[in-house]
């Protein structure tokens, strides 16, 4: 099957993709914190294919069944890259490549920082759980347009 073309797929991301830095709370890490970077689009179930095309195209990430009917939505299925090898090796350098050009390059930019950040191991410290919060902060709807 045909992979999506690559401005088709920044495209997509421009409109409903997401550049996420998650930190929580983790009873056994050493800091009592967990940080994890992710990449996803979400969309109703009607869309899967779409999004099988584009696990396809990036050759990387997994599709997850999001069930909301105790919300009154339809079913949805999210495409999400967790692994760091990939968020590295495949979704930097491909959206470096083929750059988003409206708002969500903000995000890619400050995602890409937090890359660095786990790339040299830092997001294990206390100052780069900090750094990352800072990052955290100016991405998606908190950043003050």
């Amino acid at each position: 099957m045909p992979s999506l073309n690559p401005w088709y797929v920044a495209g997509l991301v421009e409109g409903e993709g997401c550049f996420c830095i998650g930190i929580s709370k983790h009873k056994t890490k050493k800091l009592g914190f967990d940080a994890r970077l992710m990449f996803e689009i979400e969309m109703i179930i009607d869309d899967r294919p779409l999004l099988e095309k584009l696990q396809r195209t990036l050759g990387c990430g997994h599709i997850y069944l999001l069930e909301y009917e105790r919300y009154g939505w339809r079913p949805h299925v999210k495409f999400a890259v967790k692994n760091f090898g990939d968020i590295q090796g495949k979704i930097v350098p491909f959206f470096r490549k083929y750059r988003l050009r409206g708002k969500k390059r903000k995000d890619f930019d400050f995602f890409c920082q937090a890359v660095k950040i786990f790339s040299r191991k830092q997001h294990l410290t206390e100052k780069g759980i900090d750094k990352l919060r800072m990052i955290q902060a100016k991405m998606n709807l908190r950043r003050k347009l």
